[in-house]
């Protein structure tokens, strides 16, 4: 399986659509040189013609597989009707969202924005309104308190959440992070103590505890059993308000219609929503949550031009019925069983850690990488997506978050193209996407 890799060359036609996206597009993510023409469940067609199997979904953003009709239908059918208006007039979709949203996950009231960064922005804003007006800590004193190697977007304001903080920016947001206000150590992701320490020395400061149930950029980290549950209880002793980004979870991606269930009697205070909440259709995010801290926001507190408008309500509104229909988060837990044991059975080597096992198709191989033998995870993945299947890759991990709608077979292959990298990758020099 793909001996003559090392021989492969782009197409012209591919070759001048890179040189071009090259030349005028300034850096974003890591890209590798697949150009993309269309896409319909699980498969992408670059514009060679040639079919690849996503095993990425944009970063958990397409769970209900590429142009799934019924959201498309409810897209197009909404542009064509009305494309844009925000709440400065009123939408009846985005009443209808709010109703089957709060009655669906038992929560009082929504509010939209555009990204997911923003919805997280928007955690942040209330809790820290919340801290001020109702718990009564001291003006410009408010703590968002989060954990080691967290994501929660790269604005400004929540790239400080992190310990991973891009360099040249300035100042970041104070007063936020995953370090205990006390002693400055970092607040592990899972650990319980660590957070009951900061808790016990600073509650009086710490507005709110904001995690992702599953860490996604992270490498797809579950915590503990229990570890949610305890978060909880802990936040409700001190006072301080338990929010979940659920960003990349939701949606059935953990085998679950929101990660912090797989806790059962785990309520979040707030939650941020995003990415598949509406299929890849159009950007929509927001924050759902109790009256106890909604009741809080007042006009022109969480505005946005973009935000709860006709057409990402449609498409939330679509996803929500693709979501219960086709039963898909059970669909995620099953097929999730499937691809590790396809990975167990293949015996892949240069594996470090096998994670996310039980959480759905959020799944991550952590590679034991040799540069100097040319095994890494970006070259790895890079040719698989030669071999056709796109794979996700940040530093020594590759990411497995395929469409939730993808067959059985389709996942199948894909493990055994992904074991044909693992086995070929050390013997092949410089290839497209290898650097």
């Amino acid at each position: 399986m793909g001996s003559h890799v090392e021989t492969h060359a782009l197409s012209a036609t591919a070759s001048k659509q890179i040189a071009q996206w090259e030349k005028n597009i300034a850096p974003g993510f890591a890209s590798f040189p697949v150009v993309w023409e269309s896409a319909a469940g699980h498969t992408v067609t670059d514009t060679d013609g040639k079919e690849y199997i996503d095993m990425i979904s944009q970063f958990a953003v397409v769970n209900f597989g590429h142009s799934h009709p019924h959201i498309i239908d409810a897209v197009v059918e909404q542009t064509r009707r009305c494309a844009l208006t925000n709440t400065s007039y009123m939408n009846p979709l985005y009443g209808k969202l709010a109703t089957r949203l709060t009655e669906k996950f038992g929560y009082d009231a929504i509010a939209s924005m555009v990204t997911g960064a923003e919805a997280v922005d928007a955690l942040i804003k209330i809790a820290r309104k919340w801290a001020y007006v109702t718990k009564g800590i001291p003006n410009d004193e408010a703590i968002i308190l989060t954990t080691d190697q967290c994501y929660h977007g790269l604005t400004l304001a929540t790239m400080g959440l992190s310990n991973r903080i891009a360099q040249n920016f300035g100042k970041h947001l104070p007063n936020v992070g995953p370090y205990d206000p006390q002693t400055g150590q970092v607040v592990r992701f899972g650990d319980v103590d660590d957070l009951e320490n900061a808790l016990a020395e600073s509650s009086s400061r710490i507005a709110a505890f904001l995690i992702e149930p599953v860490q996604g950029y992270a490498g797809t980290k579950t915590p503990p059993k229990g570890y949610l549950t305890a978060v909880q209880a802990l936040c409700r002793k001190h006072n301080v308000l338990f929010l979940c980004d659920e960003v990349q979870s939701g949606f059935g991606r953990t085998g679950f219609d929101l990660a912090y269930q797989r806790e059962p009697g785990v309520k979040p205070d707030m939650v941020a929503l995003g990415k598949a909440l509406t299929g890849g259709a159009t950007p929509m995010s927001l924050v759902m949550g109790k009256a106890h801290v909604m009741d809080i926001i007042e006009q022109g507190d969480i505005v946005s031009t973009f935000a709860a408008s006709p057409v990402g309500c449609a498409a939330a509104l679509a996803v929500l019925d693709v979501l219960e229909a086709e039963d898909i988060s059970a669909r995620s837990q099953n097929l999730g069983l499937v691809l590790a044991d396809a990975i167990d059975r293949a015996q892949l080597p240069y594996i470090l850690e096998h994670r996310g096992r039980d959480a759905g198709l959020f799944q991550t191989l952590v590679v034991d990488e040799k540069p100097e033998l040319g095994i890494t995870a970006r070259r790895i993945a890079a040719l698989c997506a030669l071999r056709g299947v796109l794979c996700g890759n940040a530093a020594n991990r590759l990411r497995l978050s395929p469409p939730l709608v993808i067959t059985e077979d389709a996942l199948c292959r894909s493990v055994e193209v992904i074991a044909g990298a693992f086995r070929d990758v050390g013997s092949l020099g410089l290839f497209p996407g290898s650097t």
